[in-house]
């Protein structure tokens, strides 16, 4: 066993680190405010403080054995999925948020009217109620829905950009698969930990803590397809910094640093996607700003640890 267990380490990424720590710490926090299930209404069997850390001990021990164990093997479709399982767990960390961001905080409590204060100093107002009092389009506010729908996509074009890449071998599209995945993993894990301990909820709240927004402007499919996943999906307290912003920078840099040729539509889409989050009310202006620096700051921070280059014991893959 520990012959094996140490053979792992030769497929073990960077991100796999960035997510056991994530999740023993998060696993943890439960057990300072066990009244935290108390307060959700459809609480299931395991959001309880033991089938909570249970959980979270038995998904560490998964990333930290399962994934470098299917990443060593010969057949190319386990390997990549084991490359991008990572980021297909996010969903299930923001959910945990609607409880987590209990432990240290009640359900009505937020830095909301702080953001508000310092917009007001400086800017003058709310840019996310001036900026639609100016330009009540509906194109414009149709426009800017899709550019916030499409960061649901962002990393997979940046994907499928690295796979499809003609010049490339296949030892350079795992390597990049893999850097890809931990800044992306890094910046949206330590997005997460922002919203636990500084819950903020962003201009949609306005109305709950008693500021006058601006007329609600109609768009058309993507407009009621963002009202549907912000009605069902969306988490109070998750905007500083917008994880938007900060997400879709990762793809956005690493498709800017590797394909010259498509920096024209990926740049003008990200751009329109950072002003969408103000425009539609998803966020504040400042939300915006933190997210480009914290997003850039991480990247930076990941790139000191240098590229992932320990693929793993198989011989070179066929590529995808």
């Amino acid at each position: 066993m520990p012959r094996f267990l140490a053979s792992l380490a030769l497929s073990r990424r960077s991100a796999d680190r960035f997510v056991v720590v994530y999740l023993l710490a998060t696993a943890v926090y439960p057990l300072l405010n066990p009244s935290i299930f108390d307060q959700i209404a459809d609480a299931g069997p395991l959001q309880a403080p033991l089938p909570h850390l249970a959980l979270h001990l038995l998904l560490a021990a998964a990333v930290w054995v399962v994934l470098p164990w299917l990443r060593a093997r010969t057949w190319t479709p386990a390997r990549f999925v084991a490359e991008i399982a990572i980021p297909l767990m996010f969903p299930f960390f923001y959910g945990e948020l609607r409880y987590l961001q209990l432990v240290f905080f009640s359900l009505d409590a937020s830095f909301d009217p702080w953001l508000i204060d310092l917009e007001r100093t400086l800017f003058g107002g709310q840019p996310s109620i001036t900026w639609s009092q100016h330009a009540p389009w509906s194109w414009l506010r149709e426009l800017l829905e899709f550019a916030y729908f499409s960061y649901y996509f962002f990393a997979v074009a940046a994907l499928l950009l690295i796979w499809r890449a003609g010049r490339a071998d296949a030892a350079a599209r795992w390597q990049r698969t893999a850097g890809l995945v931990r800044d992306l993993t890094a910046v949206m894990l330590t997005c997460y930990t922002w919203y636990v301990f500084l819950p903020v909820w962003g201009p949609k709240y306005f109305a709950k803590i008693n500021v006058i927004g601006p007329v609600e402007i109609d768009g058309w499919l993507f407009t009621d397809i963002m009202r549907y996943i912000h009605a069902n999906g969306a988490l109070q307290g998750a905007a500083f910094p917008s994880s938007h912003v900060a997400g879709s920078m990762v793809s956005w840099w690493w498709t800017w640093k590797l394909f010259p040729r498509q920096r024209w539509w990926i740049t003008t889409l990200w751009v329109l996607l950072c002003a969408s989050i103000v425009y539609c009310r998803y966020h504040y202006l400042v939300d915006l700003f933190a997210g480009v620096l914290w997003g850039g700051f991480v990247i930076w921070l990941c790139a000191r640890r240098g590229e992932e280059r320990a693929l793993g014991p198989p011989p070179p893959a066929r590529p995808v």
